[in-house]
């Protein structure tokens, strides 16, 4: 379920943290001022806050000893009945610290009671209860509920809602029970039957009635004295005759047992008063019982494997700002200054003559962006009269009552805004250079037209996650630390800012060089000798990259009063899966989740519930449509295709995405065949085949690298006759202007998507 308005509430002024995860029971780490709890299923919103606040509440009132799992046994106080006083006491206190979670208790313990979370409480017969689940019903149930108590009940009761500390909750259960024994002993737990092991031979029913249990050494009494070793009691304490020993290891072996085992049963049915407490509260056993209840789980007794996202620390570090980037590079083009300084001297005259070159060649993308733009206007706009006369129909104002003249009011253009993020995996760098030079004249676009813009790279090996030792090796830093119990693994996510609008002049310019330099690196060294740690080719993390887009877009939009967010994607392949950090120290407290890839994961973004199909390409789709739901984000996704296999896979999953059926087109049918043709002379005709409303895009775009994204149209005059006819010249410039046009796929397209 949802994390409740009321948690932040609780959060906003207490120093504790709040984990969900997959757990059995809540549970608290005193020291680190920890909560953990379990995914509840779905029993509405009151049970869920109350639950979080009960538990809230022994997280800040109560001591270890008090806990319901707590193994500590305070002598003479039964541990129900510290449950029952201890939680009237912190549920008081909670309630007077959040007046608004006065109502979800109320309401929360009568939708359990209705449940039986009490029992059955029709036509109770109060003379047969005890005054300790008495006072359990009235504390929980308040108005909803009506306990008849005597005077001397009713006091016990009245100090039950005003315990101000646990010394005091501990004393009052000690009058309880004496209360109980003096005047309701015919009440009391009677003592539960010895258990028996697995193994134990069966007994007729002469024997069962007869049965005593077995003599011998292990039926002895413990020694009293202090001085007794706590391991000899155990044992049974006092030592057996040579005799003895012989006669239990014959028995033993004939019967198949251990003397363990047979000292475990012996020792249960000799002592049944030492395995059980004085008393029980009958309301809080059956409430502890159905408490189990109350975690979700499958059919199969499995959970579905739950994630608290990413901490917003760790967010900080995956997304590396320009400053900290520039800062980087700088560190490593220091270690071979002269190699650098040459790269760039090569580069300078080039580079400023591409920036003027790809200002000119985004005019296609401006001049579709401002048509469509106006139509927008255009088809809004509002007509009215203005109040004033128009002189040129005066004339007719004795037959015409229309002498006013109008005024147009065109609709408001939208603030557009454009965050992108590309793929820097390894198998990304033998189409990087066509994907840069795109880039560039796409960033380029977004400052003729004013757009505000961020452009990540997304690769794994952040140096923020891990160090290197002495030996060379790499180790986890710090940092790491960062990562609780249920958060999603980053995978050494690293999320570089390649370039952005907010950037100062000289830092874009800067920025643009780092890139074309990028581009046009035909050695492995280039880029080495010039880039930082963190954008460096790696995998391909692309969830974990999209968990933190988020965040990143959330911000975005607010910064730049964003209306229309675009938020674009490229990449060459499927993500890593996501694997979700354990604590092994917690996993006496952890379920059994449904096994990883396969099934889903409940993983919590930026304070919601987000449920992913798995972990892997459905998953990949389940967040971009979260993105687009929460943040309102048109979603277009650039695929790189290495060849035609790689490309007529990846259209038939967009194909049968689209169709959401499972008699999809099969990949080896005429069928698909036909489908496969019309896809060649789609990517013949715009060097892309794009697909609506797949994979989580509202368009998506199947490109294969390679040439594909240059740039540069052939100069076609170069290879004509020199006694060539008009005809024939005016034809080449035709198919020169298409295919510079066309060879600006991301570039055109997102001029279109974008107004």
């Amino acid at each position: 379920m949802e994390q409740s308005k009321t948690l932040g509430k609780l959060l906003a002024k207490e120093n504790i943290t709040i984990q969900h995860g997959n757990y059995s029971t809540a549970w608290f780490d005193i020291k680190n001022r920890t909560l953990g709890l379990p995914a509840w299923a779905d029993n509405g919103k009151d049970v869920y806050d109350l639950l979080i606040g009960h538990e809230v509440g022994h997280a800040l009132f109560t001591p270890f000893a008090g806990w319901h799992d707590s193994p500590e046994k305070l002598d003479g106080v039964p541990r129900s009945y510290i449950n029952v006083i201890e939680d009237a006491r912190i549920e008081r206190k909670i309630r007077n610290e959040y007046p608004g979670l006065v109502g979800p208790f109320l309401r929360g313990y009568k939708k359990l009671s209705e449940d039986k979370f009490f029992g059955d409480l029709e036509d109770l017969d109060f003379d047969q209860i005890k005054l300790i689940d008495k006072i359990n019903l009235k504390a929980k149930l308040g108005s909803g509920i009506t306990v008849p108590f005597n005077a001397e009940e009713k006091a016990y009761f009245d100090r039950a809602m005003q315990n101000d500390s646990f010394s005091e909750v501990v004393e009052l259960c000690k009058e309880i029970l004496a209360y109980t024994k003096e005047n309701q002993p015919e009440l009391l737990t009677p003592p539960p039957p010895p258990e028996l092991p697995e193994d134990f031979p069966p007994l007729s029913d002469d024997e069962e009635n007869d049965y005593e249990p077995p003599q011998g050494h292990d039926d002895m009494e413990p020694q009293e004295s202090d001085d007794t070793d706590s391991e000899e009691n155990s044992q049974g304490g006092a030592e057996e005759d040579d005799d003895a020993k012989e006669e239990d290891t014959a028995t033993d072996s004939e019967e198949g047992e251990s003397e363990e085992d047979t000292a475990s049963a012996s020792e249960i049915a000799a002592n049944p008063e030492e395995n059980r407490e004085e008393d029980t509260s009958i309301t809080d056993e059956i409430f502890r019982d159905k408490e189990c209840g109350l975690v979700k789980t499958e059919s199969d007794g499995t959970q579905t494997l739950h994630c608290n996202g990413i901490p917003k620390e760790a967010i900080d570090l995956c997304v590396v700002d320009h400053k900290r980037l520039a800062k980087e590079r700088l560190e490593t083009q220091a270690k071979s200054e002269d190699y650098v300084e040459g790269i760039f001297k090569r580069n300078k005259e080039d580079f400023e003559q591409y920036l003027k070159t790809s200002r000119k060649n985004v005019n296609f993308a401006v001049k579709e962006f401002e048509m469509r733009k106006a139509a927008h206007q255009w088809q809004r706009a509002t007509t009215a009269k203005s109040g004033s006369l128009d002189v040129n129909k005066v004339h007719s104002y004795k037959y015409n009552e229309d002498i006013f003249a109008k005024v147009t009011s065109l609709a408001d253009a939208k603030n557009h805004g454009m965050m992108m993020i590309i793929d820097y995996s390894g198998s990304m760098c033998t189409s990087m250079s066509g994907v840069l030079d795109q880039l560039m004249h796409l960033v380029q676009f977004c400052k003729a037209v004013n757009i505000p813009f961020e452009v990540y790279a997304f690769t794994t090996g952040n140096t923020a996650f891990r160090e290197i030792e002495e030996d060379g090796n790499w180790k986890a830093s710090d940092n790491m630390k960062v990562f609780k119990d249920a958060s999603l693994s980053v995978d050494n996510l690293s999320m570089p800012l390649l370039v952005s609008s907010d950037l100062k002049k000289a830092e874009f310019k800067l920025a643009m060089n780092n890139l074309f330099i990028k581009m046009n690196s035909d050695y492995y060294y280039d880029d080495e000798a010039i880039s930082s740690q963190n954008e460096r080719y790696g995998s391909t993390p692309l969830n974990h990259a999209l968990v933190v887009a988020h965040t990143l877009i959330k911000k975005f939009k607010a910064k730049h009063n964003v209306e229309k967010m675009n938020f674009v994607c490229l990449s060459d392949g499927d993500t890593n899966h996501m694997h979700v950090y354990q604590d092994r120290k917690l996993q006496d407290k952890k379920t059994e989740v449904r096994q990883y890839g396969r099934h889903g994961i409940n993983i919590i973004i930026e304070n919601k519930l987000v449920k992913l199909t798995d972990s892997g390409r459905s998953g990949t789709k389940d967040l971009l449509k979260n993105i687009k739901k929460r943040y309102n984000t048109t979603n277009l996704g650039f695929f790189m295709a290495d060849d035609n296999r790689h490309f007529h896979n990846r259209i038939h999953s967009a194909i049968s995405d689209q169709q959401k059926s499972s008699e999809n087109i099969d990949y080896y049918s005429d069928e698909w065949d036909k489908v496969k043709k019309e896809n060649q002379s789609e990517y013949r005709k715009n060097k892309c085949v794009v697909k609506e409303n797949a994979l989580g895009y509202d368009e998506f775009y199947v490109i294969k690298n390679g040439k594909t994204l240059n740039t540069d149209a052939d100069n076609l005059l170069d290879n004509l006759d020199e006694d060539a006819s008009k005809g024939v010249i005016g034809n080449a410039f035709k198919r020169m202007a298409k295919s510079k046009k066309t060879n600006k796929v991301l570039l055109t397209r997102f001029g279109k998507a974008v107004a």
